[in-house]
């Protein structure tokens, strides 16, 4: 490979896609970094309860460093409702870290948000992804954030995300809204930047419109999140493309 080669891969190493279906965006991203050979993570089905065991492989039993010895976080009650809650929890325990991906800390846990997940491994690089139900939460969510593409060990100190475009299509009933948060992580808070509406029912929106620019920065160590809600139903599809800055290395 020579020089200018070289310089074309590293600025197209920098530009990101990402496309979600319904159920396919993800809540949480989580993984186990404790001692034992394995660690496992189970939603339960109708109350979306997350259970957490962690062991012998095939022989895992509940870690009680969760939650007050329970290794359960209960959605339904008011320490654990809320999608902020319960990534709080999981990183209280030293044997796990837990990382927002696709959803906001407001948004609630309730109501089975998490889709029904049998026992699954979390000892694995980059951590497990606990997707969300678009039924539940009526919205398709994506992120822009380097640990969605680089796994749990990275976070976005130092970057800067940006929004390029964004295709969506949604079958949905009362109103259908296309929002872009910038979020930080590290420090818990989240700004909507940005809200528009979508297109009609069924019929495929493309931002920007022929003839327009779209390029939304977020602010330095945030990521963007862009959300697309019916606010009664909500079923299809959200596409973004953007790209990741590295602050003091604009080139990378």
């Amino acid at each position: 490979m020579n020089l200018e080669q070289a310089q074309i891969a590293a600025l197209l190493s920098n530009y990101r896609g990402r496309f979600v279906a319904d159920d396919q965006d993800v809540g949480i991203l989580v993984k186990y970094i404790g001692t034992q050979a394995s660690g496992t993570v189970t939603v339960a089905a109708t109350t979306g309860d997350i259970t957490f065991k962690h062991g012998a492989l095939g022989a895992e039993a509940v870690d009680t460093t969760v939650v007050a010895t329970t290794g359960i976080i209960d959605v339904s009650e008011t320490y654990g409702d809320t999608m902020g809650e319960v990534v709080d929890l999981i990183n209280a325990s030293p044997n796990w870290k837990a990382v927002l991906v696709d959803c906001l800390r407001a948004d609630p846990s309730t109501v089975a948000m998490l889709k029904t997940m049998a026992a699954t491994q979390a000892k694995v690089t980059g951590g497990l992804k606990l997707l969300k139900s678009s039924a539940a939460c009526l919205n398709l969510s994506l992120a822009i954030d380097r640990s969605i593409f680089k796994g749990i060990e990275f976070d976005n100190t130092n970057w800067i995300n940006t929004i390029l475009s964004i295709i969506s299509k949604n079958t949905f009933t009362g109103t259908n809204l296309i929002q872009i948060y910038s979020i930080n992580r590290a420090n818990k808070t989240e700004k909507k930047v940005y809200e528009r509406a979508g297109g009609a029912t069924t019929v495929e929106q493309v931002l920007p419109a022929s003839g327009m620019q779209m390029e939304l920065d977020s602010f330095r160590d945030d990521i963007l999140l862009v959300r697309m809600i019916g606010s009664a139903a909500c079923t299809g599809y959200l596409c973004i493309n953007g790209k990741q800055t590295n602050f003091n290395n604009p080139d990378y």
